[in-house]
């Protein structure tokens, strides 16, 4: 049989097939021809590399010499044979595809043609023939897709074996026949449409995709189909190409599937009833235990922090409260060595190092108590409307006593005076912050200090040009008992900063801190009133 245009043809096919294609020399035991597209799935470069990596095939599990035998009496009887396999490449990359095999004479020696398409996405492709117009017939006439061939008027030129047997018709019967008698009835008129439409400007696509659609065989039963177009031209004279796959294999497999979930479905449905039924007694009883557990965790790391709490506070204690003591028993003995009325002077000057001494350890202990109360939830706020610059030159004033030479706290104010918060927190997280930037900060330096009320915010911020904190350390400086490296000669508890973030945090608000080395520090308390 000759077939018109039928190189153009072939390469049509070969460069429009996205699926494994490939001719299998059964006499050999070895396949001849492997296309592009094949080769690329199973990364081989060319066919000597494929037979080299693949000795033994490429099923993902090898077939028994029994499941072999039983596949080639099918061919021999059938001369068509489809399963879906799950197949593994060299480098282990599995994939699943639907296999088709068909057998074939060429040159008197048997063949098969193999199909491996991919199951998800059903492309095809074409393949490109290179042994001359007896392999493309073979290729043609026994490939294991439907292939029908029209020109411009919508008329069979060609149709090859598969096609022929999809549609239930004789070999070569389809040929001069209208491409209308392979279509339902019910779609003819707007096929038609589709077809003028696709002729006027043809392109290579995938055709129904995302629909259901049907072929017509020859008796009147519809099969549900999935089609591919291309084209070419033979001169002037344009070809179009269908590639037709029948899947009704896959609509069976697909209500199949269906059919198996709503079964174990329904198994699931029962068995969590029953699950539910028998295991409540044991929820409620985990859920108990749970509950016990988390109890017991909560009073487990509150005992643990209480005993790490004590520790340092033993440790740090012991160093604390060593130099203000020392400081008053110096003094005291020193007054003793002063008993006329004319060392009164001398005196008071020990007196006022006694007093602050006594400060220093006041303040110590008020900090230990502060985050004690802090850490059992005894600190409840209590909200009241207040005059906001009065209450910071109130602590202005008392932060005047640890001044040291030349040092002065700027302050300064914006927006409405009167504000509505927990006064006493304010006061404490205001003089702990001044404190801290005048302790850390040189002589004859600026503290500067602002507030801002915004209505629903406020703003304070203190900023000194004292020594600065790390980066590193500013990771940990609100951490209990965390002091700076560059502070171990400098008195402190490491406790104020601490205390102070939990004080915000009462007031709905947030402590952020700017610094640099020897430059100088700002620390923001932003809370929402």
């Amino acid at each position: 049989m000759t077939f018109p245009v039928s190189q153009n043809l072939l390469e049509t096919i070969l460069e429009n097939t996205h699926a494994f294609m490939g001719i299998y020399d059964v006499t050999n035991k070895q396949f001849i021809f492997i296309n592009k597209v094949g080769l690329k799935i199973l990364d081989a470069k060319d066919l000597k590399e494929f037979i080299r990596l693949y000795p033994h095939g490429f099923r993902k599990n090898k077939l028994s010499i029994k499941q072999h035998d039983d596949i080639t009496s099918f061919l021999n009887i059938e001369k068509i044979w489809a399963e879906e396999v799950l197949f593994e490449s060299h480098n282990q990359r599995e994939f699943w595809g639907f296999l088709q095999i068909s057998k074939f004479d060429f040159l008197n020696t048997p063949h098969y043609f193999i199909q491996i398409a991919d199951i998800g996405t059903r492309k095809y492709a074409e393949q490109q023939v290179i042994d001359g117009e007896l392999r493309f017939e073979a290729l043609f006439m026994h490939a294991a897709i439907g292939i029908i061939m029209v020109n411009r008027e919508g008329e069979i030129v060609l149709s090859n074996h598969f096609a022929d047997v999809l549609f239930g018709y004789e070999r070569g019967e389809l040929a001069g026949n209208p491409l209308e008698i392979l279509i339902p009835q019910n779609v003819k008129e707007k096929h038609k449409k589709t077809y003028e439409n696709y002729t006027q400007k043809p392109q290579d696509r995938a055709m129904g995709v995302g629909l259901d659609l049907n072929g017509r065989r020859k008796d009147g039963s519809l099969f549900p189909v999935e089609i591919s177009l291309s084209h070419f031209k033979s001169g002037e004279t344009p070809y179009y190409i269908s590639f037709i796959n029948d899947t009704t294999f896959k609509k069976k497999a697909e209500m199949d599937l269906l059919h198996k979930n709503s079964e174990i479905k329904k198994l699931n449905d029962s068995l969590e009833k029953e699950v539910v039924n028998r295991t409540n007694a044991l929820v409620e009883t985990l859920k108990s235990l749970e509950r016990s557990k988390l109890e017991l965790e909560v009073a487990l790391n509150k005992e643990k922090e209480l005993g790490e709490l004590k520790s340092r506070f033993v440790s740090m204690a012991s160093h604390e409260f060593r130099t203000p003591l020392t400081a008053i028993q110096s003094a005291a003995s020193l007054i003793e060595k002063y008993p006329n009325t004319e060392d009164q002077p001398k005196r008071e000057r020990h007196t006022q190092r006694i007093k602050a001494a006594v400060g220093n350890l006041t303040d110590i202990l008020e900090e230990f108590l502060s985050v004690g109360k802090l850490e059992e939830g005894k600190i409840i706020t209590n909200t009241t409307t207040f005059d906001l610059p009065n209450l910071v030159q109130e602590c202005i004033i008392d932060l005047t006593s640890l001044t040291r030479k030349g040092q002065l706290i700027d302050y300064q104010h914006i927006g409405d005076n009167n504000l509505t918060l927990d006064k006493s927190l304010l006061r404490k997280i205001i003089i702990n912050l001044c404190s801290n930037a005048l302790k850390f900060s040189p002589e004859n330096s600026t503290v500067e200090l602002s507030t801002e009320n915004q209505g629903d915010i406020l703003i304070l911020k203190i900023t000194d040009r004292g020594i600065g904190i790390s980066v590193e350390d500013q990771k940990h400086l609100f951490d209990r008992f965390f002091r700076g490296t560059n502070v171990t000669n400098i008195q402190g508890t490491g406790l104020g900063l601490h205390i102070v973030a939990r004080y915000a945090e009462l007031l709905n608000g947030k402590v952020t801190v700017k610094s640099e080395l020897n430059v100088g520090t700002t620390f923001t308390v932003i809370i929402q009133i």
